[in-house]
Parts: C-alpha cells; structure tokens; sequence
C-alpha cells in the first residue's frame, strides 16, 4: 500500500483484499467452482488464489474452445447509470409547532 493512502484507506483495503480471497476459497469449498485470481496492489506487490494449484488457469483459446461461452467482465460493466437516472425518494415534511423562547411567552 503506498503512503498516498490514508491508514483508514489501508486498512479498508486490506479487510477488502482478504475477504475476495475468502469469498474465492468459498466458491471452491461450498460450491465446486473452480477460480483463479491475481491482483496487484498500488504498492505493485502481486497477490494470487488459485482454488487448484497444480492446475494453470485456462487461456484465452481454451476459453473459445469451452461449449459455454466465458463471460468476461470489465469495470464498466458495474459503471451506475447517469445520476439522472437514480430515483431519490422525497424527504418527509415534519409538521411541527414552532418553539417559543422564554422571552417570546414572558412578552405575550
């Protein structure tokens, strides 16, 4: 982690990055799903899961060759929609008598 980052960033970082690499051991474990993951962080030191070690992750023509298709995703894929068009909900109105100060009732 560089010290660009705040320690809050870095610890925030580092809960983030060990829990993506329990949540790919969970795939394997709980559901048979074999993964394969490599991030490198800002400070360019290079982390890896692999659910099976002696078995290499698949090629790009491995993955043409497969009979479903692969899926690939990118960050824009999770890009949200323009704010416009989020939808905010109206805040409640508060209908509440206003407060008198001693003052005002001492005068009145």
């Amino acid at each position: 982690m560089t010290s660009t980052l705040s320690r809050v960033k870095q610890e925030q970082l580092r809960k983030r990055r060990n829990n993506l690499l329990r949540r790919h051991n969970d795939f394997w474990r709980l559901y048979a799903i074999r993964s394969w993951l490599i991030m490198e962080m800002p400070n360019k030191r290079i982390y890896t899961y692999s659910s099976h070690p002696e078995m290499p992750a698949p090629t790009r023509e491995q993955m043409k060759e497969r009979p479903q298709p692969a899926v690939h995703k990118t960050p824009a894929d999770y890009v949200l929609g323009s704010s416009a068009e989020l939808v905010f909900p109206k805040p409640p109105v508060f209908n509440t008598p206003e407060r008198q100060s001693v003052w005002k009732h001492l005068i009145q």
